[in-house]
């Protein structure tokens, strides 16, 4: 193609000349793509419909779209079979892009699945990969919109002295049979001032193309961490106290873990002695934990209002027991059963009219005994795929491993039978919240699961954060940091349980449960709550329900471990401050302006944990944090009158609780309406203007007298324990 071809929407424009492609920003010069590079020849190029659609050598096309209001750049290539043979494509190089975000190269930062780093030790990314100044958060992101055939894989790497990034498709076995053609995957490529808000906007996109609407956000207990499977009379027990002294705060899913189930089917008869691989692959009937059987659990706990849940794995058998049809599998290419030995079993084949018989038999049985909670367990089973635990960047291995499988449609890859698995799912229990669990075990599990599930395990186990191993309690806000920008989007990110028993330490647990509250994540706990003591229980009521509201990491592009994250409303804004380091303190200063905050403004504040009134503050953000703690701050600008800087509900600190919050000056009377829970002490924090003019005189709730503490330090508390969970309306007169 000799001709030069330039066509643009309200933020990009996108030019071609000869084999060479540019992407340039209509409103930000100094991000880039300078030059973009197919994988084969451009032939000829047309205009069709808005499109700009490229033919290629051997026939193959790629169609670059702009669309109105959309910040991306859209490559979609289809696959043309020209000869008289059939082509199978394991996987193969789509483009290779130059990036430019504004920096010299030995500043330029690559955020991917595995983290954070120089371009030049940049790793293998699935499904997203953003170059970005760290400075400024100028930024080139690239990302696929869709894995509906193969996996979307990002390389970048230094080259000539600038940045690259590879995109590739792995397919493990995509037939394209002669004289036809087949479509691969949208790639998506965007310039963004900010790339936390470009990679918001990819997840933005993923959830408008399949039409993602999340239900409500579920507030979770799980067995394992404390007592595997626990049994029916513990679960019965912890059950009725979650139902009266956690419910009420937002607690409403009790799942059941691992270790319910049984070998064989109940009056299955055999003789042998069965080898396992990892758990129980049986998900038929409970054993001796479970005396009643699983149905009988489900209804005790739904009679106390809570959601049944349940764990088991759909996709995964055991080649040695006998249950399992031999045909249900999905094969080696010497015919033998793809079984992973490590601890996944023995995966199924969802294209053989046997397996999908089977997986939607087991669904529906479980689904039948009232269970409206799945936790998916080894969900790379439904890809065929190998456990590589723990997985967070590409690994090369599995890229010659990966495609090495036979379906019993050859026509379908390995992604198509996956999402064919999450699709029997959604119609074998249509009413069921599903998490999946977990894309550490093989990240390929992620992007193929776009639109198909409610909540996804994010990160690895993190048991041993509940001992105080600081190894493990960073691991799931570590991983729900960096994915951050799919929570609430796309799914739900499950970083693991938050652990507040005795065993940690008090400090670790205020992390962990603020690392939860502030970032919205999913919240999970994992404790036989009737054991704890009454100020360890109240942890976790300061931080249920889960947060809904928008939250971002605010130095997500400047380190690998962000330690400030911003949330807010049009009322107030909360900032959560950690360190990282269980050693060494560490001291946070930061311009507000970058903060997210308006920098000619002065603040005044709250410090949850500390329980006190933060002195004003304008232009830098300024805090020494200890070794291994948090702070969290709520904030509002000084005002001329009081205002309500902070609630002791949850942890958010009014975020989530105060409705309303009104100042009328003619009447000197500061209004507002909260959510308060039955019993539960509701203080309300108000700071107040310098000069002493404003004393509250009375204060009610609901019509309730309320109580008015002492003014220390510009601010005043004032109190009630309300008598029932509703939405009620105060009034403080000054």
């Amino acid at each position: 193609m000799h001709r030069q071809v330039a066509f643009e929407n309200d933020t990009l424009k996108v030019e071609v000349q000869g084999q060479d492609i540019s992407i340039t920003s209509k409103t930000l010069p100094v991000v880039s793509v300078p030059k973009l590079n197919l994988a084969k020849k451009i032939v000829s190029g047309k205009t069709e419909l808005g499109n700009l659609i490229l033919t290629l050598d051997d026939g193959w096309t790629t169609t670059l779209s702009l669309e109105k209001g959309c910040p991306f750049l859209k490559v979609y290539l289809e696959i043309v079979n020209n000869t008289q043979e059939v082509a199978v494509y394991n996987h193969f190089d789509l483009l290779t892009l130059e990036a430019n975000c504004g920096t010299a190269l030995d500043n330029a930062r690559v955020l991917g699945t595995g983290g954070l780093t120089p371009v030049a030790e940049a790793k293998g990314s699935y499904t997203f990969s953003v170059i970005a100044d760290p400075e400024t958060r100028h930024s080139v992101v690239c990302a696929y919109l869709t894995h509906e055939r193969g996996i979307g894989i990002f390389f970048p790497k230094v080259s000539e002295d600038k940045a690259l990034v590879n995109a590739k498709i792995d397919f493990g076995s995509l037939r394209v049979e002669p004289g036809k053609t087949r479509g691969t995957e949208t790639l998506l490529i965007g310039l963004f001032d900010d790339g936390r808000l470009g990679l918001e906007a990819y997840a933005a996109a993923v959830a408008e193309k399949y039409n993602i609407r999340l239900r409500p956000r579920p507030n979770v207990y799980c067995t394992w961490y404390h007592a595997g499977a626990s049994n029916e009379t513990a679960l019965a027990a912890n059950t009725a106290f979650a139902a009266e002294h956690l419910k009420p705060f937002g607690l409403n899913v009790m799942q059941i873990d691992d270790k319910w189930q049984t070998l064989v089917p109940k009056g299955f008869q055999t003789s042998e002695k069965i080898k396992t691989t990892g758990p129980l692959k049986c998900f038929t009937d409970a054993n001796e934990k479970y005396p009643n059987g699983m149905a009988y659990t489900a209804k005790n706990i739904a009679s106390h209002g809570m959601i049944p849940g349940i764990w088991f794995m759909p996709w995964a058998g055991n080649l040695n027991n006998p249950y399992f049809d031999k045909e249900i599998y999905a094969q080696n290419l010497d015919g033998t059963p793809f079984h992973d030995a490590k601890w996944s079993g023995t995966c199924l084949d969802s294209t053989s009219p046997k397996g999908e018989a089977f997986i939607r038999q087991r669904i529906n049985h479980i689904y039948d005994w009232g269970y409206r909670y799945f936790k998916i367990d080894g969900m790379h089973t439904g890809l065929a795929t190998y456990n590589i635990y723990i997985n967070t960047s590409y690994k090369e291995n599995d890229y010659e491993e990966f495609g090495k499988v036979k379906l019993y449609d050859p026509q379908m890859t390995q992604v198509q039978a996956y999402r064919k698995c999450l699709k029997i799912l959604q119609e074998e229990a249509p009413e069921a919240l599903v998490l999946g669990c977990n894309v550490s075990q093989n990240m390929r599990s992620m992007g193929p699961a776009f639109g198909m599930i409610d909540a996804m395990r994010i990160g690895p186990d993190n048991n041993r954060a509940s001992r105080g191993d600081w190894s493990h309690i960073g691991r799931g806000p570590w991983h729900g940091t960096n994915l951050y920008f799919l929570n609430g989007r796309v799914w739900y990110n499950d970083p693991d349980p938050i652990y507040v028993r005795n065993s940690i330490p008090l400090e670790s647990a205020r992390w962990m449960c603020s690392w939860l509250a502030i970032s919205g994540a999913m919240h999970t706990s994992s404790e036989q709550y009737d054991k704890l003591p009454p100020e360890r229980l109240d942890l976790l009521k300061r931080c249920l329900p889960g947060y809904d509201g928008a939250s971002r990491p605010v130095d997500y592009l400047e380190t690998n471990e962000p330690r400030i994250w911003l949330a807010g409303n049009d009322r107030m804004h909360l900032l959560g401050l950690f360190n990282w380091d269980s050693k060494r303190e560490t001291n946070i200063k930061y311009d507000l302006g970058k903060l997210g905050l308006n920098k000619s403004l002065t603040y005044v504040g709250y410090d949850f944990w500390a329980n006190e009134f933060v002195a004003p503050f304008s232009g830098t953000l300024e805090q020494t944090l200890p070794s291994g703690r948090c702070r969290v701050i709520a904030v509002k600008p000084v005002a001329d009158h009081p205002v309500l800087v902070s609630t002791s509900r949850h942890i958010t600190q009014g975020l989530m609780d105060v409705l309303e919050e009104k100042w009328d000056a003619a009447s000197k009377k500061l209004r507002g309406k909260s959510k308060v829970v039955a019993g539960d002490l509701y203080e309300l924090r108000i700071a107040l203007p310098a000069g002493g003019n404003y004393r509250p005189a009375s204060a009610t709730l609901g019509g309730k007298e309320m109580k008015i503490g002492k003014v220390v330090d510009g601010g005043v508390r004032i109190s009630i324990t309300p008598e029932k969970s509703e939405t009620v309306e105060w009034v403080i007169k000054f």
